[in-house]
C-alpha cells in the first residue's frame, strides 16, 4: 500500500536513479565533457559499503561496482559533503583497495542528499592522472550535485504525488463517493467517475445536472432545487440526505455535500461537492432505529472536553463540554494561560514542562493518555484523563487535549473497590483485602529486615450449627462474632473475614524479633478467645459456641503471602486439636513442618506416575450381613516420608489439580477391581470418592463414560460419592453432570452427610441412592435405648428422598443396634471389618463368591 515519505532514501533514490537512467548518464556525460575524469559515478550508500547505479568510464556506460566505504575518501565525503583530492589520493587512503587497482591520482566527491539534509548517494570523480586545477572545478562539480538533488526530489515528489492521485482514485470507489464541480458562468459540470458509477450512468455518455436531478426521488426533487438555490444566492454550504433512484432503476441513499467558491470579489463562481453512497448505512439505520435513538442518547451525553493551545501555552478555542466541566464562559478562557485550570504545583510547573518539551523534543504527556487533576473556577480539584496531540496550522503549533470528567468514575471505582474488597455479610475487610495489605506489610517488614505477625481464627462446629438453627440464624451470629472481635482486638490489629466461618486477624505493625518479646501474646489469646464474644442469642435461648486459634510469626525473606496463608492454616489445624477454644502459636520448629507440606505438594504433581498409591475396600454391609459394597480408600506409601495419611494429602491435592489425577488414577483401579467382582460372578458395587474439582472439570463425564465402556463394566457397580462441600461449588453444573452421568447408569451418594450446608430442597433434585450420615454423629450413640435427633433426621430425610442411609464408622454393638432400629439400610465401619488391602479384599470376594449362603449375624 502506498505510505507517504517526504523525502528520498536509499531505497528510492536506487529507484529514481534506474529509472531516470537516460537522463542521468546524459547529464553525466556532459559534466565529465568539462571535467575529463577517468570514471564519473553516481552511487547510493548501503550501511558501510556503497554502489555505483551509473558507472561512465571513457564516456561510456560501464558495469557498476561495489566497495567499502571505511578508510575511503567517499566516507569522507558523505560525513563532510564535498571533498577533492589533486593527486596522490591512493597513497592518502591506502585502506582503499579500489583506488589502490585503478592507480587513481585524482579525486573530487560530492554527497547527494536530500531536502532534510541526510546524505543518501554520492557523486564521484576519479583522475588516473593528478589534476592541480581540480580545486577551481570543485564549484561546478557542487553546483552540479546540487542539480542532481533537487532533480531526484523532484522525481520523488512526482511519484508520490501520482501515488496520491491513484491513492484518491481508489479511496473514492472504496468511501463509494464521488466529486463534482459546476461553473456558473460557463455552465460547465466536471464529475468523478465514481459519480457515474453511483448514477450507474455510462462514462461515455455526458452527464448534465438536468439528468443527474431526475435520478433524485421525485418528493427529493423540490428540496434539492431549494438547498441548490441557497447555495447559490445566500453562499450557504449544505449537507443533506436525499433519496435516489440511479439509472438503471435502483433506489440508493446519496449524502449530497455542496460549498461555493468565491473570487475575491466575494461573488460565486462555481459550487463543488461531493455524492456519496450511503444506502447501506440507511439500510441498517432503518433496520436498527431504535437501537440507533438509543445510540445517538449516549453519544450526545458524551460530555468531552476539547482545549486548543498554542505553544506558549494560551487557550485558543474550548468546545462546550469544556465549559461546562470547568464552569467558565467561553470570554473568561480564550486568550488566558491553560495553567488556568491546572492546581499547584502542576500550574507552576507548566512552563517549564512546555519549554522543555520545545527544547529536547521529548514528551512526557503528548500521545499518551494520563489521569491528573484539574481546577473548576470555584477552586474545586477534580480528577481527569488528559490526552495530547500535536498538530501543526498555518505552519504554527498547535495542542489540542481532550479531556473527560472523571470524578464520577473514580467515585464508582471506589464504591467498586469496597464491594470488592469488603465482606457482604460481616463488613469487614475481607481476603482480597488481607492480601494486599499483608503483602503491603511484607514490603515494608523487607526494606526494615523486621517481621510481621498474623492469625487465624475459625468458629468450631459451624457447620452443625447452621443445621440444627438454619443458615439465617448462622450468618446472624457471623454478624455479631465479628462485630465483637472487631471491638476485642483494638486499633492495632486488623480484622479480616478469610471465608466461611474464618477471620484472619494481621498486627498492623512490622517489629524485630526482640520487640515480639514484648507483645503481650497471652493477652491477645485471650482477648479472641474470650468465651463472652461467643455467647449469642438464638431465639429465647442463649447459645455458646467455641473457636479454635492459630498464629505465627513471618519473615519475609522466608516467607511469601502464599505461605503465610499455609502455615496460618496449619496451625489452626493444630489448634483445633486442642479444641474448644486451641490455640496454637507456630514456633520456628512449626515453620520446618510446613516445608514437609511444600514438599508434599511438589511430589503429588507426579505421584500417579511414582507407583507409590495403593487402594485400601472396606466392605458396607446390610442388615442381613450381606457385603452391599466396597468403599475404596486411597493409600500412599511415599519414598520420601513412608506413609502419609489421606487426611494430610488429600486437602494438599485439593489446592491444585494433582487431586483430578489421583481421582483419574482411583477410578481407573476401581475399575479394575469391578471387572474381578464380574469375573467371579458378583455383583457387588464399588464406591469412589469425588473431589469438587473433579467433578466440574470440563471432560470429566466424558472420560467416565470412555473409562466403563473401555472396561467393559456395568456402570451400575460404580457409586461416585460425593461431600456436601463438593455439591455447592457450583451446584448448577453439579447437577447438570450428575443428571447426564446417571442416565449411563451411574449411581451417587453423599458422604459425611450433615457436615457441610445442605438443603433438602436440592438434595430431591439430585439423581442420589443413598446418603452416608458422618462418622461425628455416630460417634455419640452410646447406647441403643436413647433418641440421637440428628442421626433419627438423616435417616428420615433418606427415607423421604427414597434413598439408602449408610452409617460410616459403627464401632460397637450399640451403635449398630440403634441404628438398625432406626431403619438404617447400610454398615460400614470397624464393628464389622477394617480396611484391607488388595490382596486381602481379593480373599475376600473369592469367599464371598464361593458362599452365599454362610452370612455373618451381627444381630
Amino acid at each position: 500500500m502506498f505510505k507517504y515519505q517526504k523525502v528520498f532514501n536509499e531505497v528510492s533514490f536506487r529507484h529514481i536513479v534506474e529509472s531516470q537512467e537516460t537522463v542521468l548518464v546524459k547529464h553525466l556525460q556532459e559534466l565529465n565533457i568539462d571535467l575529463n575524469a577517468g570514471i564519473l559515478f553516481l552511487g547510493v550508500r548501503d550501511g558501510k559499503t556503497a554502489s555505483t547505479i551509473i558507472t561512465i568510464r571513457e564516456q561510456k556506460r560501464v558495469n557498476n561496482l561495489t566497495y567499502n566505504l571505511e578508510g575511503s575518501p567517499c566516507e569522507q565525503v558523505l560525513n563532510d559533503g564535498v571533498c577533492c583530492f589533486p593527486k596522490d589520493t591512493a597513497k592518502l587512503f591506502p585502506d582503499d583497495k579500489t583506488l589502490l587497482d585503478l592507480k587513481v591520482e585524482g579525486y573530487i566527491g560530492s554527497s547527494i542528499k536530500n531536502e532534510a539534509g541526510d546524505p543518501i548517494g554520492i557523486l564521484v570523480a576519479l583522475f588516473f592522472k593528478p589534476k592541480s586545477e581540480l580545486p577551481i572545478k570543485l564549484k561546478i562539480f557542487d553546483i552540479f550535485s546540487n542539480f542532481i538533488c533537487t532533480y531526484i526530489q523532484k522525481c520523488h515528489l512526482d511519484y508520490q504525488t501520482n501515488s496520491h492521485l491513484s491513492l484518491f482514485k481508489e479511496v473514492e470507489v472504496i468511501s463509494k463517493t464521488g466529486a463534482w464541480e459546476y461553473h456558473i458562468e460557463t455552465k460547465q459540470v466536471f464529475w468523478t467517475d465514481e459519480v457515474y458509477s453511483i448514477c450507474q450512468f455510462s462514462k461515455d455518455s455526458k452527464l448534465t445536472t438536468k439528468q443527474v436531478k431526475c435520478f433524485f426521488a421525485e418528493h427529493e426533487r423540490k428540496r434539492v432545487n431549494e438547498v441548490v438555490k441557497s447555495v447559490l444566492t445566500n453562499g450557504k454550504c449544505f449537507e443533506e440526505d436525499f433519496e435516489f433512484v440511479d439509472a438503471k432503476g435502483i433506489e440508493k441513499w446519496l449524502k449530497v455535500t455542496c460549498k461555493p467558491l468565491m473570487n475575491d470579489k466575494g461573488r460565486i463562481t462555481s459550487v463543488y461537492g461531493a455524492f456519496e453512497d450511503i444506502t447501506k448505512e440507511k439500510s441498517l439505520l432503518l433496520q436498527e432505529s431504535e437501537r440507533s435513538q438509543k445510540l445517538d442518547n449516549i453519544l450526545n451525553n458524551i460530555n468531552e472536553a476539547v482545549i486548543t493551545i498554542c505553544r506558549s501555552g494560551v487557550i485558543q478555542h474550548v468546545n462546550q463540554a469544556a465549559l461546562s466541566i470547568f464552569q467558565y464562559s467561553a470570554n473568561e478562557l480564550i486568550g488566558q494561560d491553560i495553567s488556568k485550570l491546572m492546581p499547584e504545583p502542576y500550574a507552576f510547573q507548566h512552563h517549564h514542562y512546555m519549554q522543555s518539551y520545545e527544547n529536547t523534543g521529548v514528551p512526557k504527556i503528548i500521545g499518551v493518555g494520563r489521569q491528573l487533576t484539574a481546577k473548576r473556577k470555584n477552586g474545586d480539584i477534580f480528577q481527569i484523563e488528559l490526552a495530547i496531540t500535536q498538530s501543526f496550522s498555518l505552519g504554527e503549533v498547535q495542542y489540542i487535549g481532550v479531556i473527560r470528567d472523571i470524578s464520577e468514575r473514580i467515585l464508582a471505582q471506589d464504591t467498586i473497590y469496597n464491594i470488592a474488597y469488603t465482606d457482604k455479610l460481616t463488613q469487614l475487610k475481607n481476603n482480597q483485602w488481607f492480601e494486599k495489605e499483608c503483602k503491603d506489610l511484607l514490603l515494608l517488614a523487607s526494606i526494615k529486615s523486621q517481621c510481621i505477625y498474623a492469625l487465624m481464627l475459625n468458629i468450631d462446629k459451624m457447620s452443625q450449627f447452621n443445621l440444627q438453627f438454619g443458615f439465617e440464624q448462622g450468618d446472624r451470629v457471623l454478624k455479631q462474632i465479628a462485630v465483637n472481635l472487631g471491638i476485642a482486638i483494638g486499633n492495632d490489629f486488623n480484622i479480616y473475614r478469610y471465608g466461611g466461618d474464618s477471620f484472619v486477624i494481621l498486627y498492623n505493625k512490622v517489629f524485630t524479633k526482640d520487640d515480639f518479646l514484648k507483645l503481650n501474646l497471652n493477652f491477645i489469646k485471650t482477648t479472641l478467645l474470650d468465651p463472652q464474644n461467643y455467647i449469642l442469642n438464638v431465639g429465647d435461648n442463649d447459645i455458646v459456641l467455641t473457636a479454635s486459634l492459630g498464629a505465627a510469626t513471618f519473615e519475609p525473606d522466608r516467607q511469601s503471602y502464599e505461605s503465610i496463608n499455609h502455615i496460618l492454616g496449619h496451625a489452626l489445624r493444630s489448634a483445633k486439636k486442642h479444641a474448644p477454644f486451641g490455640f496454637h502459636h507456630i514456633l520456628e520448629e512449626g515453620v520446618e513442618e510446613f516445608d514437609r507440606f511444600v514438599q508434599l505438594h511438589k511430589l503429588l504433581k507426579s505421584i500417579t506416575e511414582s507407583e507409590e498409591l495403593s487402594l485400601a475396600f472396606q466392605p458396607q454391609y446390610t442388615n442381613t450381613g450381606e457385603i452391599n459394597s466396597f468403599e475404596t480408600l486411597i493409600r500412599w506409601n511415599s519414598s520420601v516420608y513412608g506413609w502419609v495419611s489421606p487426611a494430610e494429602f488429600i486437602p494438599l491435592a485439593e489446592e491444585t489439580d494433582a487431586i483430578i489425577k489421583i481421582g483419574d488414577w482411583v477410578l481407573a483401579n476401581a475399575c479394575m477391581a469391578i471387572q474381578e467382582l464380574m469375573h467371579l460372578g458378583l455383583q457387588t458395587s464399588v464406591s469412589v470418592n469425588i473431589s469438587a474439582k473433579q467433578i466440574v472439570a470440563a471432560n470429566f463425564s466424558d472420560k467416565l463414560i470412555d473409562l466403563v465402556t473401555e472396561m467393559k463394566i456395568s456402570a451400575n457397580m460404580l457409586v461416585l460419592e460425593l461431600t456436601e462441600t463438593a455439591l455447592i461449588v457450583d451446584i448448577a453444573l453439579v447437577k447438570q453432570v450428575m443428571n447426564e452421568i446417571s442416565k449411563h447408569g451411574f449411581r451417587f451418594s453423599i458422604d459425611d452427610f450433615g457436615t457441610g450446608y445442605s438443603s433438602l430442597a436440592y438434595l430431591k433434585e439430585l439423581p442420589i441412592s443413598e446418603l452416608k450420615i458422618d462418622k461425628y454423629f455416630i460417634d455419640d450413640i452410646e447406647d441403643s435405648e436413647n433418641d440421637y435427633v440428628i442421626v433419627d433426621a438423616i435417616i428420615d430425610m433418606a427415607h423421604a428422598l427414597g434413598v439408602n442411609s449408610v452409617a460410616e464408622g459403627v464401632e460397637t454393638k450399640e451403635q449398630y443396634e440403634y441404628l438398625k432400629r432406626k431403619n438404617c439400610n447400610i454398615y460400614q465401619g470397624y464393628y464389622f471389618s477394617k480396611p484391607v488391602d488388595i490382596q486381602t479384599w481379593r480373599e475376600m470376594i473369592a469367599i464371598e463368591s464361593n458362599s452365599h449362603e454362610n452370612r455373618p449375624d451381627f444381630s
